[in-house]
């Protein structure tokens, strides 16, 4: 039995901005035991069950000693039952895969194993699922599927069982993924009764989990009209050393600084000589991701009005991740920057360009917990890359805004040696492209080709 519902369940399931890591499957999970209430109706059945058979016993009525001995039974296992309560019982639950991109099925697994040796007439275990996470049911009709973006909510999941002695049962729940997140699962209610429908036992067990609900990719070859990603625009600095890739001396000349010195080859030589350092043959691209999408008005009206700006912090994830997938397809150190809560103690979620293996995976992971409030002025966040990454870096703005407060930061920023291009979205996208390119900063205007939960590509506008 599954049993969605709308409730304000005792059971936890949120959606996080932080995902805790899932505890190994080492064994069972530890059992919590309860006390019992008083007045579980124990002592009424076997006192009535032994009351019944002397009656029947003495008025030699078979009829009345046999319902006696039934009921003294009933109630000798209840008392069994009661005083084991949940003891016997082993729950645990898991996730098939803990990373998933937003739209596809995950499979929760739920195992209950009974170890006693009486049955269970009807066990139930209840949970609260965010309403992000949509339920798809047997038959294939899931449940209410919106097309616009859902404000935070709960249903509570419930799955009921009888187990027989020794019996271990598993069930696969499917569930859809409607929006990008990390969801945090943490307690669930455990209830039992008997055969007559009346509660022995209940309680709430901790049983950790997580599951993170990475952006959609799209295609982004529109871009490749007119792009210069490849290297083909003249560079504005000169090269940028790798300090690991040593390549030697030469002669100290003026300007060269300190630290550079290579003091025993001085000592050696007689003369000053520094270290030689080969350039870097990676390419650095840092994402710096506007996720306010509010122009002056900071104030949230209506429902209709927060998903819409919802919708267009989905737009904004959803291109990040793309081209974070194809910045590191194509052999670049690809990071990211943006102004936002994330569940940690940095008011900025930075990731440092890194050409390794799945850094646009970590990327996807870390847009995944942004949160729809800025931590600090995009302004303040731009001109504060200068101390987080080195000059020669390439810095792919995404916003959906007027960039015209913060324009005079990115021709600082351009003049200072970084490759900066602007990429707006929206409505007005077009229109603060122009302002942008009209005091000589990159920009161009880009749009997903359907909503973002049917997107398949990216257009270039203008």
């Amino acid at each position: 039995m599954i049993e969605p519902r709308s409730t304000g369940s005792r059971a936890t399931g949120s959606r996080a901005t932080e995902a805790p890591e899932q505890a190994p499957d080492g064994g069972d999970p530890e059992i919590a035991t309860i006390a019992r209430a008083p007045g579980d109706g124990r002592h009424a059945w076997l006192v009535g069950g032994i009351f019944l058979a002397l009656i029947g016993g003495a008025a030699a009525s078979y009829p009345i000693a046999a319902i006696g001995v039934v009921v003294g039974v009933v109630g000798l296992l209840r008392w069994i039952a009661v005083d084991r309560g949940l003891r016997g019982v082993v729950v645990s639950r898991r996730f098939e895969r803990d990373r998933i991109v937003c739209g596809d099925p995950v499979n929760v697994i739920l195992t209950v194993r009974n170890r006693d040796p009486l049955p269970i007439p009807w066990l139930r275990l209840a949970e609260s699922l965010p309403t992000e996470l949509e339920l798809s049911l047997p038959n294939g009709a899931g449940l209410d599927s919106p097309a616009e973006t859902q404000i935070g909510g709960r249903a509570e999941l419930r799955n009921g069982w009888s187990l027989a002695p020794y019996r271990r049962v598993t069930r696969r729940v499917h569930l859809v993924s409607g929006h990008r997140g990390a969801y945090r699962f943490e307690g669930i209610h455990i209830a039992a009764g008997d055969l007559l429908g009346r509660t022995i036992a209940e309680e709430d067990r901790w049983l950790p989990a997580s599951l993170i609900v990475r952006p959609r990719l799209v295609a982004t070859m529109a871009l490749d009209a007119r792009h210069d990603w490849q290297g083909e625009r003249a560079t504005r600095t000169g090269r940028v050393d790798d300090p690991s890739r040593f390549a030697g001396v030469r002669p100290y000349a003026a300007g060269d600084p300190v630290r550079r010195l290579h003091w025993r080859a001085t000592a050696r030589l007689g003369q000053p000589v520094v270290k030689r350092f080969d350039p870097a043959r990676e390419r650095d691209v840092v994402i710096v991701l506007d996720i306010d999408t509010r122009d002056d008005d900071w104030r949230r009206s209506t429902t209709a009005d927060r998903e819409r700006e919802a919708d267009q912090l989905e737009e904004l994830c959803i291109v990040a991740a793309s081209l974070a997938r194809r910045f590191e397809s194509e052999g670049a150190a690809c990071g990211l920057a943006a102004a936002s809560f994330s569940g940690s103690t940095r008011r900025i979620v930075f990731a440092a360009p890194s050409g390794a293996a799945g850094q646009s995976g970590h990327i996807s992971d870390m847009l995944a917990r942004l949160g729809p409030f800025p931590s600090a002025t995009f302004g303040a966040l731009l001109g504060g890359l200068v101390r987080l990454v080195r000059p020669g870096t390439q810095l792919v703005v995404l916003t959906m805004r007027d960039p015209r407060p913060w324009l005079a930061i990115a021709r600082r920023l351009t003049r200072s040696g970084f490759a900066l291009e602007v990429l707006t979205m929206g409505g007005p996208a077009a229109e603060h492209a122009r302002a942008a390119r009209q005091v000589g900063v990159v920009a161009r205007a880009v749009r997903l080709d359907a909503t973002w939960r049917e997107s398949r590509a990216l257009e270039l506008v203008g």
